[in-house]
């Protein structure tokens, strides 16, 4: 592939934007186009839910018991490891705007056999990720009525709202992910602002430097993982108007937001919750709101969970979406999965087999078939691998000597993650065979219709 030295490739390797090798009129392309109607606001407002997500809830209690008063460096520290990534999303994502995401990197860099490969882990990384996320929320709302066993149907509706939402339109879903998104920051802007609002006398913690930084690797580690999502937030750069200059700001302007929230509420949890406090470690949060609202704090903490999730499993399944209808758009799934409703600019079919994926990864679980820690870790190792191959991707099509540093610093924390998942890495291993096995297929079968 012919590569400048500013990182420009040649035309044939920029993703594709329909079935490989076919030609399509103007009418039938129109129906596997995705409307562009995502602005600078409403792009901020769905990545700010895709990438605060559920864990935010009690992480910052967990990194404060691991660290004691150095946890909000942990937060710090987490921020500054995630700033190479943003800046190789943000690059690829205004260069290659498709709805793949990663899998439009990995096209551009790698070809065909990228593009399969990215395509499969990030389909089985959605579909166990979506279902972490509605089952996440089923539990919390069942908890909150008093009916812990009904957190399969709760998940379930919530997955039927949502798709329904998503179905209408990426306009109607973007308001109003951009709505509650705008909402949970008044809700985490209230907690972080807390110590400010309380009186001096009931705070208990203090802020110092971590006497031994090696020791405080692993809480760095643990916050990471709320950074995670960025992955997600490429597959909606096709949808801007303007994505070359759109999307960088968005992904910028999403950071800043994001670590000032983060370390907002992590100053708020280490400096007004004690520490022998039993809501500590599951809901610090709540022991937070506690001190600010008193007998409010209840309602307010279901209000922000509530916020939390919708806008977060809203998000994983408008990015699921355009990945699985990105695929199909590149003839790796049924074609019919790459139809956009004319009216709507949706992409219903693959709407809907996301929230079918998810669906039935939430019965499986309900059924005691699989552990939700087990959903978890499968959706995790899948998505780090994402990430290593959008660095991958970066060091393919970026030349320069300081854009391979930039890979290097970018890949190293990957790795380091990778290392950690163990036998969990099987399942991505598997999937990276089935998409070799997938990518020889259609080769023989181009060669074979060739030959006719």
């Amino acid at each position: 592939m012919a590569v400048t030295n500013e990182g420009q490739t040649s035309e044939e390797h920029k993703p594709s934007t329909g079935q490989p090798g076919s030609t399509k009129t103007t009418a039938e392309a129109s129906s596997s186009e995705l409307h562009k109607t995502l602005t600078v606001p409403r792009g901020v407002g769905v990545a700010t839910g895709m990438i605060i997500g559920s864990g935010l809830l009690v992480l910052p209690g967990l990194a404060y018991d691991q660290v004691g008063t150095s946890a909000v460096y942990a937060w710090l520290s987490a921020a500054v490891v995630v700033l190479p990534l943003l800046v190789v999303f943000a690059r690829l994502g205004a260069r290659y705007p498709t709805a793949g995401g990663v899998q439009g990197f990995a096209q551009a860099a790698f070809g065909a056999p990228g593009s399969t490969a990215a395509g499969v882990i990030l389909i089985g990384a959605c579909a166990f990720g979506g279902a972490a996320m509605a089952i996440s929320g089923g539990n919390y709302v069942a908890a909150l009525i008093g009916n812990t066993g009904a957190g399969g149907w709760v998940a379930l509706g919530y997955l039927a709202v949502i798709g329904l939402l998503q179905a209408a339109g990426s306009r109607l879903a973007g308001g109003i992910q951009s709505a509650v998104t705008i909402g949970l920051l008044l809700l985490l802007a209230l907690v972080a602002f807390a110590p400010a609002m309380v009186d001096s006398g009931s705070l208990h913690g203090d802020v110092a430097p971590p006497t031994e930084w090696l020791a405080a690797l692993p809480a760095v580690g643990l916050v990471f993982f709320a950074f995670t999502g960025w992955e997600l937030v490429s597959s909606t750069a096709e949808e801007y108007r303007n994505p070359k200059r759109d999307f960088p700001l968005v992904i910028g302007i999403t950071f800043v937001i994001v670590v000032a929230l983060y370390l907002g509420i992590s100053l708020a949890v280490q400096l007004v919750v004690a520490p022998d406090d039993p809501l500590l470690s599951e809901a610090p949060v709540v022991a937070v709101l506690e001190q600010v609202l008193g007998d409010a704090s209840g309602r307010i903490a279901a209000a922000l969970g509530a916020a939390i999730i919708f806008a977060t499993l809203m998000g994983g399944t408008w990015a699921t979406s355009r990945i699985v209808f990105a695929t199909a758009r590149d003839g790796l799934l049924p074609a019919p999965l790459a139809r956009v409703d004319a009216r709507s600019g949706a992409p219903r079919p693959a709407v809907l087999l996301s929230v079918l994926m998810f669906g039935g990864v939430v019965i499986v679980e309900a059924l005691d078939l699989i552990s939700l820690t087990m959903v978890f870790q499968l959706s995790t190792v899948n998505f780090v691998i994402g990430y290593a191959i959008a660095v991958l991707s970066y060091a393919k099509l970026y030349t320069r000597p300081s854009q391979r540093l930039l890979a290097l610093v970018a890949g190293a924390p990957v790795l380091a993650m990778l290392a950690g998942f163990g036998w969990v890495l099987l399942y991505p291993a598997a999937l990276l065979a089935f998409a070799v096995l997938v990518h020889r297929t259609r080769r023989r079968r181009a060669r074979a219709e060739a030959n006719l």
